[in-house]
């Protein structure tokens, strides 16, 4: 397989290169003690030959080298890091060819009982289409793509403009493994981004104070005049009395500064990683993709402002320091210039923050999505298009690997409204119809399918499949399962299009009411402007075809008895299921 092989290549060059890394810093690291060795030893020497300059350009030329060498290091901490993350992605990539294994954060956070499909189509979870795609490295990036597939785009244009940008994208494998990793890299804390938020949304506090802002400049010339006069006179009264007055004014706002200070403390290497991921958006050659184009033109600028702020961010972490805090703020009223830059920053670009963060995740999202169309090369791009229906070829479920998937024709349109697919137990049918949700979720995100061929039109997909009795909510299976049916007839009733996913319907009542309710539940559909499949044991089900020839089709999954050995070929027939198969699965199994 290509791919595994490109991944095995990187591992291979990640590998090499870490190992030459980790002794370059080993080396630096030795450079380092030898500097400061040297200068401990010129410095002896300085004092033992009466002040001998010769012995002190020494130590200033050790002391060069020892700086230079901890930049270095810094340096080479830094590449040994992004080499590592990586490494570590290439060999979660591999498995995930391989063994069909994904290794990422799986979204389990957003798992969501009550929403419209996500819990019904594996989306998230352990083992879900989340973990699967998911190649975000910060918390942002992680909500975004969450929201991406909870919220599926219903816009024809949009969704094709993001088809064109995964196109892209997946083919430019260094820029999407570099952004992940820088990404990771970022160690964005839990409310790092929420108090970044906080912090520009509150109104400025020292920029309209003109006399505080005259004071700023004239305090600190005045405290010098003050030590120059002391060091001519031996007087320190003027002195005292300027830093006096300068701790006055910065009690007087110590507070507030504190307030500003909480919120963007520790930022410095959260806001230079989003700046360089800024900068690697703005620096692509993204000509002739608009989606892309559109982040890059945001992005133009943001990177340098980004890291203004990081820098801003850092001077004010400073001021923890003893001797930034007290002789500094003594002198010159650090604090106080530090917030005066902090709001001129906030006043200038308040209102580009979000639209920067939201880039990011953008291009996280859509760099997830073609990390998978780049590993699924046999996908298809599916058509998106205006007349409402869906119809593949050879549809599978691209969570189940490819040696194992069964695939199906299928197509829905042209006056039809559902599709009612019979089959014994095991026999596929839930299986199938989440193939179809799931790829249907993928074709609105602008992700290639499962599928050799693949046109639907976007609409609002809904599923009842799990349902899931809650004593918390003091609701009984059946319970939950009508409060479903509800909800969905609510969103028929308001006029939207949806496409219905049900399976095995009232499971919780009797056959004979089963059967009467199901049949009165799919006649009121047919009034509603939506599509759906329902999968049911009810053979019963199957007559009403015949009540609506043109709205209904029946389909049916079959199993088939093989040398005493029940067999499955997971393929789907037009009509009504025949066989049956629980009375010979309990009997196989020595239930009974």
């Amino acid at each position: 397989m290509q791919t595994a092989t490109t991944y095995q290549q990187r591992i291979d060059e990640f590998t090499l290169q870490l190992g030459q890394t980790e002794s370059r810093l080993k080396q630096l690291s030795l450079a380092r003690l030898l500097c400061f060795v040297g200068i401990l030893f010129f410095g002896v020497q300085y004092f033992r030959h009466n002040f001998g300059v010769e012995w002190l350009l020494g130590a200033a030329l050790l002391l060069a080298g020892f700086v230079w060498s901890l930049v270095r290091y810094q340096h080479g901490k830094d590449h040994q890091a992004l080499l590592q993350a990586l490494l570590t992605l290439n060999r979660k990539e591999l498995r995930v060819v391989t063994e069909q294994v994904a290794d990422f954060e799986n979204g389990e956070m957003f798992i969501d009982d009550q929403h419209d499909f996500s819990g019904d189509l594996d989306v998230f979870g352990p083992s879900s289409l989340y973990q699967y795609l998911n190649r975000t490295g910060t918390l942002t990036g992680r909500q975004f793509l969450a929201d991406w597939l909870q919220r599926p785009q219903q816009n024809v244009a949009d969704i094709k403009a993001v088809q064109e940008a995964v196109r892209r994208l997946s083919g430019e494998l260094e820029f999407r493994q570099l952004f992940t990793a820088h990404a990771q890299l970022a160690k964005e804390g839990e409310n790092d981004v929420q108090e970044i938020r906080l912090w520009k949304e509150a109104p400025l506090q020292f920029l309209s104070r003109k006399t505080l802002r005259m004071a700023a400049y004239v305090m600190p010339v005045l405290v010098v005049a003050g030590i120059v006069y002391y060091g001519f006179s031996g007087n320190y009264v003027p002195m005292l009395l300027g830093m006096f007055v300068n701790w006055m004014i910065l009690l007087g706002n110590v507070k507030k500064v504190n307030a500003q200070h909480m919120l963007l403390s520790n930022k410095e290497g959260l806001l230079k990683k989003f700046a360089a991921l800024l900068r690697m958006i703005k620096a692509a050659d993204w000509k002739g993709v608009p989606w892309l184009e559109a982040r890059q033109q945001t992005a133009a600028e943001a990177d340098r402002s980004l890291h203004k702020l990081a820098s801003i961010s850092n001077l004010l972490d400073q001021r923890l320091n003893l001797l930034v805090g007290f002789v500094l703020n003594s002198v010159m009223l650090y604090d106080i210039h530090c917030i005066f830059r902090l709001e001129r920053w906030k006043a200038e670009h308040r209102l580009d923050v979000e639209e920067w963060i939201e880039v990011i995740a953008r291009v996280e999202t859509v760099g997830s999505l073609a990390t998978f169309a780049f590993n699924h090369p046999n996908y298809t791009y599916p058509e998106i298009s205006d007349q409402p229906g869906v119809s593949g070829k050879a549809v599978g479920h691209p969570l189940i690997p490819e040696g194992e998937c069964v695939v199906n024709d299928w197509n829905i349109g042209e006056g039809e409204q559902f599709h009612i697919i019979t089959g014994s137990n095991m026999s596929g049918k839930s299986t199938f119809l989440r193939s179809v949700g799931v790829n249907w979720l993928l074709a609105m995100a602008g992700a290639p399918v499962c599928a050799a061929e693949f046109t639907c039109h976007p609409l609002r997909i809904m599923t009842s499949m799990r349902i899931k009795d809650s004593i918390a909510r003091h609701t009984s299976y059946f319970q939950a399962e009508l409060l479903r049916l509800q909800h969905i007839i609510q969103v028929l009733k308001s006029g939207q299009r949806v496409f219905i996913i049900l399976d095995e319907i009232l499971k919780g009542t009797n056959s004979e009411d089963k059967l009467t309710g199901s049949r009165e539940l799919i006649r009121h559909f047919l009034q509603y402007n939506c599509m759906g499949m329902i999968a049911t044991h009810d053979l019963e089900l199957g007559g009403l075809e015949q009540e609506h020839p043109r709205q209904i089709r029946n389909y049916c999954f079959e199993s088939s008895l093989d040398g005493g050995r029940l067999h499955f070929d997971y393929k789907m027939r037009p009509g009504v299921a025949r066989n049956k198969n629980a009375t010979f699965l309990m009997k196989q199994m020595g239930i009974i």
